[in-house]
């Protein structure tokens, strides 16, 4: 009787522990910078059983959540992974904001050939924006950012039942108004860098009309470099202020977002 008690506990839990995986596994993938193509899969498979062991004691989830048909599981799936993906994508239009920040900028500068691989989304960005993400990402994780979505994920069982999301206008008025703010905020970020660039190209403009002996093709290259590089590195103490109440923004709307998929 006792080892089939013990036996009985043991599948219980696993059962618990697939329900819980179902939900933390395309979080960690998903979301930003863990989720990102640098990082292994290995280490991602690994931290989703490392986090769902430590939730199985915290999170009210029971075995009779788990399906029992190959259909009924399909769905459990689908659902978290459309949960998991709302709440990555929604963080993910701040960054998003960064890397066209720095395209933009890049493309001003003359520097949108020479481009390098972004760590974040695995793409080919310019430097400029490779740099602004890099500085994004450290400000994520100095204000300790990730841990919005653990929070929210350990809540977020307390209002959307495994398998059981609503998407509601709600939700789509959100997103839409994330990527709203995605460009919003990719302009503040390239603001100054990009002003300072205008008026470069309107003054070489100038120059080249009063003054054609000077060669300003030769000229204007290394100068646009030159002043968008200077306006970069000013623009950062601009760029963290707003960086941090972006991310406490997103520490205010993300539970909200996901307590609004609880139906």
């Amino acid at each position: 009787m006792v080892e089939a008690a013990l036996l009985n506990w043991s599948l219980n839990q696993l059962m618990r522990l697939v329900v819980i995986m179902t939900r933390v596994g395309p979080l960690l993938f998903l979301m930003p910078i863990l989720g990102s193509k640098s990082v292994p899969a290995q280490i991602k498979i690994l931290l989703t059983l490392m986090t769902s062991l430590i939730l199985l004691p915290m999170v009210p989830v029971t075995a009779e959540q788990l399906p029992t048909s190959a259909l009924g599981l399909l769905v459990l799936i689908l659902c978290e992974v459309v949960f998991a993906g709302i709440l990555s994508l929604f963080v993910r239009f701040v960054f998003g904001a960064v890397e066209i920040a720095g395209q933009m900028v890049g493309i001003q500068m003359g520097m949108g050939m020479a481009g390098s691989i972004d760590p974040q989304f695995g793409s080919q960005s310019a430097p400029v924006g490779v740099f602004w993400n890099i500085v994004a990402v450290l400000i994520f994780l100095a204000v300790d950012g990730h841990h919005l979505f653990f929070r929210t994920l350990v809540e977020s069982y307390q209002w959307v039942a495994p398998g059981k999301i609503a998407i509601s206008q709600a939700t789509f008025n959100g997103m839409m108004q994330g990527t709203a703010h995605m460009f919003v905020l990719a302009v503040q970020i390239m603001a100054p860098a990009s002003a300072a660039l205008f008026f470069s190209h309107v003054a070489m403009g100038i120059i080249a009309k009063t003054v054609p002996q000077i060669p300003i093709l030769i000229v204007g290259m290394p100068l646009n470099i030159a002043v968008g590089l200077i306006f970069v590195g000013l623009s950062l103490s601009y760029f963290l202020p707003l960086m941090v109440a972006n991310y406490e923004m997103l520490g205010r709307l993300l539970p909200q977002l996901a307590r609004g998929m609880g139906g």
